[in-house]
């Protein structure tokens, strides 16, 4: 349709000998399929909103992400803390032969380390999950990754202590 507004040749309703009025009625069955169209959207809205609050209400609980599936807690932020209180707090719990012989370097470096890796990989930040829970912390993730380094050993091992 033009709705440019200037001569009678540009005009949609214009009194050509052509014209027999086809533009009007033209006009007149797309408003009609214009109101069909939004009552029957308006119908459907309708149908929605009564039948929403009643999947609510009738809604499965279940425990993890896919239904019928359970989920393991981790303790995540507890383990973290474990972590950190054995390696990384003033007074931790291992002295500093004790994190050289466990993870093969110095403290100094291994901060240093997980400071310029987390810094350039997206992976090593904590982020949250789909639940808002807060995932594996920097510290956990890179405390994996070298002990798998330093002794060679799959992720499911290092599992028992990182969880």
């Amino acid at each position: 349709m033009n709705f440019n507004i200037g001569s009678p040749s540009e005009s949609s309703y214009s009194d050509g000998e052509n014209d027999d009025g086809a533009n009007l009625i033209n006009d007149i069955e797309m408003i009609n399929t214009e109101e069909e169209t939004l009552i029957t959207m308006n119908a459907n809205n309708n149908i929605c909103m009564v039948r929403y609050p009643n999947q609510l209400n009738n809604k499965a609980v279940h425990g993890g992400s896919v239904l019928g599936h359970s989920t393991i807690n981790r303790y995540r932020e507890s383990v973290d803390r474990n972590l950190f209180n054995d390696y990384f707090s003033k007074n931790p719990r291992y002295n500093d032969s004790m994190f050289r012989r466990q993870f093969k370097m110095p403290q100094t470096l291994f901060l240093h380390i997980a400071n310029v890796v987390t810094g350039h990989a997206n992976y090593f930040v904590q982020r949250r999950d789909g639940m808002g829970k807060l995932g594996l912390s920097s510290l956990q993730k890179i405390t994996v990754v070298f002990r798998m380094l330093a002794y060679g050993i799959p992720t499911e091992v290092a599992d028992e202590y990182i969880k």
